[in-house]
């Protein structure tokens, strides 16, 4: 029988931020709220749920830091000028365990939260009549979505983590656990969205921001689409893909109005988006990041566009000029312009952008390239070309060629919203790491010759292509063993 456990509702309730690397581990009494007192209505519910959301709002730089820094698309920029900062570290594969982009306590927070709604939930359904069956696993869903979020992210960008499945909020939690291999993360995250997907709901009568913001039907759909196709899974990915395109709920925003996409967010193009909003003081911090003002301070970039980047952009290419800034006149190189609004860098509230139609699209066109399908392929991969301004592309019977040409186009698209080094990893593992000259190769394009030979030694090895774990997880969980590319 399940101890009587103080949980910290308080931090619940607001989602406090990670002040150390632990801290998502620590539930402790800060005020007389106990379970039994708090869980006892659908209003509960919502409120934990919420506070996940509102914990993965804070993790937006770190998103888009494990999804972008290692990639070919960004460079050094001038507030690194020091060459000492843990980005420019990254940037120039000398990652050491102690660099602040490694920690991850926040992502394992949203765990906890999700976590806790899976645990405590049902019994709410003892004190409020009114939660029906179909609500509760509707709510269910929503947890279910943002555990499996959390760890896909996680399993990602370190290949093998702990893997918590109980809220730790009482004595009996085992919080010291080893790290659980990638395939045994993996099935647990398919276990979770396959339930999920089968209970979300299709839609929230709450507003625009709710069925954009909350885990829907379609949300779900596609994170395990992209699940599926991380786990070579390439048939069901496909049907994930076809269940959001033949619902017709969503569609490819115009050509001339591709960057309200990132301007005003919440289109019929967005599936899941993380909410910002500065009417209601939810802002971002990705100026810190990308250049521009927090309103009262300036910030030089910590990142620029690599040039090799705008090179890629064909001049009838509309997403060119929407995504990246030219600063050169100024000596102050590329800078990313997509969340921007087009250049107003006071602009702190655009959502980040998890899943759109366009991505389910060329999720859908990888896996047919690989079902052996080049035409339906190129169908797919066409309708992105064509919105944004280009021409058709014939995908011929070569596996990676075609492989190759979708990877640019998302590249194109996709680009500084957290995906590209995932998109790199994932061709360059596939198959037991078959195309690791591929990822290789784009990666050594943006640097020096002469630096060329020591890249490629140090990316030899496939462990060198996940993070370390931090130092101070590793000191405070005994259980865990570093990476051993890093030993």
């Amino acid at each position: 029988m399940m101890k009587k456990g103080i949980i910290n509702m308080l931090a619940v309730l607001l989602a406090l931020s990670v002040s150390s690397c632990n801290d998502w581990l620590k539930l402790e009494p800060q005020n007389d709220i106990t379970v039994e007192d708090f869980w006892k209505s659908k209003t509960d519910i919502r409120t934990a749920l919420n506070s996940g959301y509102i914990q993965l709002r804070s993790q937006v730089n770190t998103l888009f830091l494990w999804g972008d820094i290692r990639s070919d698309f960004v460079v050094q920029g001038p507030s690194d000028e020091d060459f000492s900062t843990p980005y420019y570290r990254i940037l120039n594969l000398e990652i050491l365990d102690n660099n602040e982009v490694l920690k991850w306590g926040g992502i394992y927070k949203v765990v906890n939260y999700a976590n806790t709604v899976i645990k405590y939930a049902p019994d709410v359904r003892k004190t409020d009549l009114s939660l029906t069956k179909k609500e509760l696993n509707a709510f269910l869903a929503e947890a279910y979505f943002q555990r499996a979020l959390s760890y896909f992210y996680l399993v990602r960008t370190f290949k093998e983590v702990p893997l918590y499945l109980e809220p730790t909020d009482t004595d009996d939690v085992d919080i010291f656990l080893e790290k659980s291999d990638e395939e045994t993360v993996l099935a647990q995250i398919r276990q979770d969205l396959e339930w999920a997907e089968r209970y979300a709901p299709r839609g929230f009568d709450t507003g625009l921001e709710y069925n954009k913001g909350f885990a829907t039907k379609a949300a779900v759909q596609a994170l395990l689409a992209d699940v599926y196709l991380w786990s070579e899974m390439y048939a069901e990915c496909k049907v994930m893909c076809d269940k959001i395109i033949n619902r017709s709920t969503f569609a490819l925003m115009e050509r001339d109005q591709w960057s309200r996409i990132f301007e005003e967010g919440n289109t019929h193009e967005s599936i899941f988006e993380i909410q910002f909003d500065k009417g209601k003081n939810q802002q971002h911090n990705l100026y810190k990041l990308f250049g521009g003002s927090n309103g009262s301070n300036f910030f030089d970039p910590s990142f620029l566009v690599s040039p090799q980047v705008e090179d890629l952009y064909d001049a009838n290419d509309i997403r060119g000029d929407l995504t990246i800034i030219d600063n050169s006149a100024q000596g102050s190189g590329l800078w990313v312009g997509k969340f921007y609004g087009g250049g107003k860098f006071s602009d702190r509230d655009a959502n980040w952008i998890v899943y759109r139609y366009a991505d389910i699209l060329l999720m859908k066109a990888e896996a047919l390239v690989h079902m052996g399908d080049f035409f339906a392929a190129q169908k797919e991969l066409n309708k992105v070309r064509k919105r944004a301004g280009l021409g058709p592309k014939i995908l011929a019977g070569d596996r990676n060629d075609a492989e190759d040409a979708i990877l640019e186009e998302r590249g194109l698209e996709f680009a500084f919203e957290g995906k590209r080094w995932f998109d790199l990893l994932r061709v360059g593992k596939r198959n037991n790491f078959e195309r690791k000259s591929k990822l290789i190769s784009v990666l050594t394009a943006r640097v020096e010759p002469t630096e060329i030979p020591k890249w490629q030694s140090l990316l030899s090895d496939p462990m060198s292509l996940y993070l370390p774990i931090h130092i101070d997880e590793l000191r405070s969980n005994l259980n865990l063993k570093q990476n051993p590319y890093y030993e």
